[in-house]
């Protein structure tokens, strides 16, 4: 489960992260997603809440889990 990332702006803080195309995003902020709105909808209330940062649970291509803090901008 979760969001497959199929690309990564190479100047952003979530590259700096190294999140990279094949990642899976399981989770943002203890909440599952499967899909770009539930992340999208996840992080806009995050920001309308005041918060400058998300929290994601990252799922490697070889089965690595990390949890990996990114901005928001």
């Amino acid at each position: 489960k979760g969001l497959v990332v199929t690309g990564v702006d190479p100047d952003s803080n979530a590259a700096e992260q190294n999140i990279a195309a094949g990642v899976v995003v399981a989770e943002v902020s203890g909440e599952p997603v499967a899909s770009a709105a539930d992340l999208q909808k996840r992080v806009d209330a995050l920001k309308k809440a005041g918060k400058k940062s998300v929290l994601l649970l990252l799922l490697t291509p070889s089965g690595e889990q990390r949890f990996v803090a990114v901005a928001i901008p």
